[in-house]
């Protein structure tokens, strides 16, 4: 019974010392020790701000800004560095956080470095900003993405860092099509996208002729291959290659050519 307890004791102890370390990285020690007894109480069931022995990134950031620990922003314009590590190939890491940093309102970013060593691809996006950006809301976009964190670390408050975790790819506004199946899309960008398991042959039209181009990638959007036409057309049929799991359709030489909806039919 008292080792029980003992070894409950160095279980909560390791579990605190991890998250308060945490906690003062990401709000900075003198915010901690200021609010510390505020932050002791909203934190004090610790088992809630982990998953699976490891930190809750989100869990910890959402009570951080829910209780208004997480001050972001700058007394004037900052130029920020965010940087996402990943075990994925760099297209799907650059093409997820651009979408993800154009639907919260950055307009302007430039890629400062990227590295891929090993099969991790690592970016550092820098653009100037009032204030640094929501780290709840970045994890909460990433997430949809199929895209988890695995820790988030604040250098200052200017730069962050995030190492992610890839689970299951996921294209916002992307259409899932299974074999036998027929979907009418529109999308006034003029650019769709499929996700799909299987092989086949896939055939898509349009009520005017227009200029397709086609690109094929797999799980992680490396190009398996593509298709592209410069002779106008109303409709083409492709057969699917192996190992495709996601698809991209667009007009080669105008994209509003579609952005009144396409027919695809996959058997």
């Amino acid at each position: 019974m008292r080792f029980l307890m003992l070894a409950s004791a160095l279980f909560c102890f390791c579990f605190g010392d991890a998250l308060d370390s945490k906690l003062k990285n990401l709000i900075g020690e003198r915010n901690y020790k200021i609010n510390a007894n505020f932050i002791n109480k909203i934190f004090q069931d610790r088992n809630l701000f982990y998953t699976d022995g490891k930190l809750s990134m989100p869990q910890i950031f959402q009570t951080l800004k829910n209780n208004g620990l997480l001050n972001l922003r700058f007394q004037n314009p900052q130029e920020v560095s965010l940087i996402f590590s990943a075990r994925t190939s760099p297209i799907l890491l650059n093409r997820t956080i651009n979408d993800i940093l154009s639907s919260m309102g950055y307009s302007y970013f430039n890629v400062q470095k990227a590295d891929y060593n090993d099969g991790i691809s690592s970016i550092d996006f820098h653009f100037v900003t009032e204030h640094a950006p929501d780290p709840w809301v970045i994890l909460s976009e990433l997430e949809k993405r199929g895209l988890l964190s695995i820790d988030v670390t604040r250098h200052s408050l200017q730069k962050w860092e995030y190492l992610l975790e890839l689970s299951s790819l996921q294209i916002p506004n992307s259409r899932t099509i299974s074999l036998n199946e027929a979907l009418s899309l529109r999308d006034i960008s003029g650019q769709y996208w499929l996700n799909l398991q299987e092989q086949g042959k896939l055939k898509i039209s349009n009520t005017q002729k227009w200029y397709p181009r086609v690109v094929f990638f797999d799980r992680n959007l490396a190009i398996v291959n593509s298709f592209l036409s410069k002779d106008s057309k109303t409709s083409i049929t492709l057969k699917i290659p192996q190992g495709v799991s996601f698809i991209m359709i667009t007009d080669f030489n105008n994209t509003a050519n579609l952005k009144n909806g396409i027919s695809i039919e996959f058997d």
